[in-house]
C-alpha cells in the first residue's frame, strides 16, 4: 500500500525563512563592502581668516584640504574684530582663525582630526578649540623631525577653558 506523507509545513517555513535571512544578510554585506566609507570630515566647510603674508596659515589650510575639508580663505590685514566677535580669548589668539557653519571657532594649528571630532559631538557650551602659540611640528608648523608636545584647548562660551586633547607626538596628530 502506498502511503502519502503529509508535508511538514513548519519545517518548510523555517527552512525558507532561514534561506531568506541568509540571502538578506549577504546582500547587505555586499552593499556595504561595495561602497567605500567617506572620510568623516569630507565636505565640512570652514571659513579661514588669516593674514595675507603668513606662510604657516597657508600650510594649515592645505592640511585641512588634504584632510577633506572645504575651505574658503579670507585674507585680512587685521583679525582683531573677527576674534573679538567670536570670543577668542586674547591669550589664545594666533595668526589664523577657522569658523564652521555653526559658528564654532578653530584658532591656531589644530589638527583636522580634532576639528572633525569636535564638530561630530560639540561639547556643551563650547565656543571652539584653540592651539595657542605656534608649536613646532603642529600642522602648518612642520620643521623636519622637530616636534613640541602641545594641548588643544576647549574654549567655552563663558570664556573658561580646559584641555580638549594632548598631542605628544607627530603621529598622534594624524591617527
Amino acid at each position: 500500500m502506498l502511503r502519502l506523507m503529509e508535508p511538514n509545513i513548519e519545517g518548510i517555513l523555517v527552512n525558507l525563512l532561514s534561506k531568506s535571512l541568509i540571502l538578506f544578510v549577504f546582500a547587505v554585506l555586499a552593499a556595504c563592502s561595495a561602497s567605500e566609507a567617506p572620510k568623516a570630515q569630507e565636505g565640512i566647510a570652514l571659513e579661514v581668516f588669516k593674514s595675507p603674508t603668513c606662510g604657516c596659515c597657508g600650510k594649515w589650510v592645505t592640511h585641512l584640504e588634504e584632510s577633506g575639508f572645504n575651505t574658503t580663505v579670507r585674507n585680512q590685514n587685521s583679525l582683531d574684530s573677527i576674534k573679538k566677535k567670536l570670543g577668542v580669548p586674547a591669550n589664545m589668539q594666533t595668526c589664523h582663525t577657522g569658523v564652521s557653519a555653526d559658528g564654532y571657532f578653530f584658532e591656531g594649528h589644530i589638527p583636522a582630526k580634532f576639528i572633525t571630532a569636535f564638530l561630530a559631538n560639540p561639547p556643551e557650551n563650547a565656543a571652539g578649540l584653540a592651539v595657542p602659540g605656534m608649536p613646532a611640528g603642529s600642522p602648518g608648523m612642520e620643521m623636519g623631525d622637530r616636534f613640541n608636545p602641545y594641548s588643544v584647548i576647549l574654549v567655552k562660551k563663558d570664556g573658561t577653558t580646559e584641555v580638549y586633547a594632548e598631542v605628544a607626538s607627530l603621529e598622534e596628530q594624524h591617527q
